[in-house]
This record gives structure tokens, C-alpha cells and sequence, in this order.
């Protein structure tokens, strides 16, 4: 299992926007696929964005990178209240490996 750390920020004019962890959480959950491998979310919230830690079942690394950032896209594209917020970072922490 590894750790994936997607931080993800809010659009120019939406910075003070706060999102309920919890519904993060359940959006998550709602548009997981199988071969997303998604085991636990965890979510930390402050204005105009949020980190969400994946913990995700994969190969290696790489590939729970990428099942990670893909979800994370798919939610950007299909949430209402996430749209116009894009990604800023993802990254395996060393930790985490």
C-alpha cells in the first residue's frame, strides 16, 4: 500500500472557499473505481484548498501515483463544488515508501 499526498488548490477568486472534509471524503469514495486500488482518504482542509492523503493498493509507487492523480482528475472534472480547482502537487512521500 502507498501513501499518495494530492494537494489541490481553488480557482483566482475563490481563495477564501472552504469545503466540508467530509463531503470531500464521500466524493472520494463515490467516484473510486476498483482499479483505483483506493484503500483510505484522509482529508485536511483550509481556505481555498485541501491535501488529500490516497492510500492506495498499486505495483509500485508510480503506479499509485498515477491511480491517485487520475481519481483526483476525475473528481475535478465531476463535482460540482470542485469546479475550477486544479492540482497543485502529488508526490509519494519518502515515508510513505
Amino acid at each position: 500500500m502507498y501513501a499518495v499526498v494530492v494537494a489541490v488548490k481553488a480557482p483566482a477568486g475563490k481563495a477564501e472557499t472552504w469545503i466540508n472534509s467530509q463531503s470531500l471524503a464521500d466524493a472520494f469514495w463515490a467516484h473510486a473505481e476498483k482499479d483505483d486500488g483506493l484503500e483510505h482518504v484522509r482529508i485536511a482542509c483550509t481556505a481555498g484548498r485541501f491535501s488529500a492523503v490516497l492510500f492506495t493498493c498499486g505495483e509500485d509507487e508510480t503506479k499509485a501515483a498515477a491511480s491517485a492523480l487520475a481519481l483526483c482528475w476525475r473528481l475535478l472534472m465531476v463535482v460540482p463544488f470542485l469546479a475550477g480547482w486544479s492540482i497543485d502537487s502529488c508526490a509519494v512521500p519518502a515515508a510513505a515508501r
